[in-house]
């Protein structure tokens, strides 16, 4: 999974990054460059723990979350100017998008508008976001109007009436993610990476003052729309914590009233968003954590780990890890008739236990 870090300039993009990353990117100066930071970090999992005291595997692997924290976008620089190509591109091929919008006040760092204004600078985002994809749009539309006046291709005709509903809406002012798609009209359009398409995670970056304030803040963002999370943080607070080492960074977050650690939050708030549960797997000595949406079957699951086991998939082991847990290991969890068969339509719940049994 990969998540892109977009902003204002100056609003605590790079900060957030360290936090999550425990990176020690330059902050500051670095939102006026053209560029981006990358970091990977093991997503922690108290599940995949309580697994490796049954199983003691002699390899633990978790999920992991990629962050791209990409330089501040200013008024017009995708509408006007266009960022780079190479920093475009790496947004589109991210699973969704972070905004983080400043809502901290401080003197000693001058907002690029001249004052903060949270709900101005989200709108800012949007709409060079929409900008980006109908730039896009109006390119691919004109290519499609003229290869169609010389013949009838049903599926890009498809493509074009796609294309064109989605136009429709962002000039109405709302993002692609707002609109209804069947499973043939967004694959009509997969391949275009839509940055207003994507699912958003809306970071608030209070300031340490504000903690106490902090659910209120974010009640006060709250939205009705598909595919948005809203969370409240201090960026700069959390970089700080995250360069503490593990026991003192949580006697600080006790002393402070926080309950998780900014990783913990957003990559909490990043499933919701891309609607992904957690299944595990234990084969030769490694026990597995394997991200996968919400809503697919044992054998999306197979696929996702070697396409091999989907097609020859037999059926699927299947126990909730707790289960699993309690028995002591899958020979106990068989006879106490815990461990189930299920077959390639199974639904996968998250934290379940799988084994797939496959031929080929």
């Amino acid at each position: 999974m990969k998540i892109g870090i977009v902003g204002l300039p100056y609003v605590g993009k790079t900060s957030l990054f360290n936090a999550l990353t425990q990176s020690e990117a330059e902050t500051g100066t670095y939102a006026a460059k053209k560029g981006w930071n990358v970091g990977s970090v093991r997503v922690p999992d108290e599940r995949l723990a309580a697994l490796a005291e049954v199983f003691k595997p002699k390899r633990l692997t978790p999920t992991s979350i990629d962050y791209v924290d990409i330089a501040g976008v200013s008024k017009g620089d995708i509408a006007l100017e266009g960022l780079e190509t190479g920093v475009i591109a790496e947004l589109r091929e991210v699973d969704a998008l972070a905004h983080i919008v400043r809502v901290f006040e401080d003197d000693a760092v001058p907002h690029v508008d001249g004052y903060v204004d949270p709900k101005r600078d989200i709108e800012t985002i949007d709409i060079e976001l929409a900008f980006a994809d109908l730039g896009i749009i109006d390119n691919r539309l004109d290519r499609l109007n003229r290869e169609l006046r010389t013949q009838k291709i049903p599926a890009l005709e498809h493509e074009r009436a796609v294309l064109e509903r989605c136009k429709s809406t962002l000039e109405g002012g709302t993002a692609i993610r707002e609109l209804p798609l069947s499973p043939e009209d967004a694959r009509a359009i997969r391949g275009y990476g839509f940055l207003t398409q994507k699912p958003l995670l809306l970071v608030l970056n209070i300031g340490e003052d504000e903690l106490e304030r902090a659910e209120d803040i974010r009640a006060s963002f709250a939205v009705s729309k598909r595919q948005i999370e809203i969370i409240a943080l201090s960026a700069r607070l959390e970089m700080e914590l995250a360069l503490l080492d593990a026991g003192e960074a949580e006697l600080f977050r006790t002393e402070m009233g926080l309950n998780e650690s900014a990783l913990a939050r957003v990559i909490d708030a990043s499933y919701q968003t891309l609607g992904l549960i957690t299944f595990f797997t234990v084969v030769s000595d490694e026990l597995r954590a394997w991200t996968l949406k919400e809503g697919m079957t044992a054998l999306d699951a197979a696929a996702s780990i070697h396409t091999d086991m989907a097609q020859g998939f037999i059926r699927a082991e299947t126990i909730h890890w707790k289960d699993l847990e309690d028995c002591g290991g899958l020979t106990e969890a068989r006879d106490s008739g815990l461990l189930r068969l299920e077959g390639k339509d199974y639904l996968v719940s998250d934290g379940d236990v799988l084994t797939i049994r496959f031929n080929v």
